[in-house]
């Protein structure tokens, strides 16, 4: 009885080494596109790495997506710009690698929902964008409804959207660290002024 009872627990704790062995060996997806797919909106794709031992990687040139994929699937010319971590981002869970550039962090906050974000937002931290589909990316700081909303502008939409909006201010994170965190209320003259510098 005792044999048959060792036996069984033997068992389990084979099959959960074996369970536990094969999740930790499992090839992760990564989100995927190359050149001037990175730019197309529509075109959201990813793909589940060959080898359980790869990782996702994004290579920019400044803000600019150039590659999303597995590591393994990098194109030849592109290879050397992962010896660099500001042209390389690397990381090793699912679907990891659709971030953009740390040069281009942006302070992302409501002050409906912080209060710094309304006047003390040089206080908070800037935060890592998604990766950008326009070609180059930017923070934003809006006032609207009462509210001050600050941060990233990463489609050609969005960034329109405040250029055309007098309330909306636009600026490169890779030329000004935290540089949303400027100060302005509804009908900014700094936010007119910056909108006519940006054209």
């Amino acid at each position: 009885m005792k044999a048959q009872t060792m036996a069984k627990i033997l068992s389990a704790v084979v099959l959960v080494v074996m369970v536990g062995h094969v999740a930790a060996n499992t090839a992760i997806s990564c989100h995927t596109c190359e050149g001037a797919n990175c730019q197309r909106v529509q075109l959201s794709k990813t793909q589940t790495c060959v080898d359980s031992l790869d990782y996702c990687v994004t290579i920019y040139d400044e803000a600019k997506v150039l590659f999303k994929g597995c590591s393994l699937e990098i194109p030849k010319d592109l290879r050397s710009k992962c010896n660099d971590n500001r042209s390389c981002h690397k990381c090793n869970t699912k679907e990891c690698n659709n971030v953009g550039s740390a040069k281009y962090a942006c302070i992302q906050c409501d002050s409906s929902k912080d209060s710094n974000c309304a006047s003390n937002a040089a206080a908070l931290e800037a935060a890592r964008c998604s990766a950008p589909t326009a070609p180059n990316s930017y923070c934003y700081v809006k006032s609207s409804g009462g509210s001050i909303v600050r941060g990233c502008s990463t489609t050609e939409t969005d960034q329109q959207s405040c250029l055309n909006d007098a309330n909306c201010l636009l600026c490169s994170p890779g030329d000004i660290r935290n540089c949303n965190a400027a100060n302005i209320v509804e009908s900014s003259n700094l936010g007119n002024r910056f909108i006519r510098f940006l054209r």
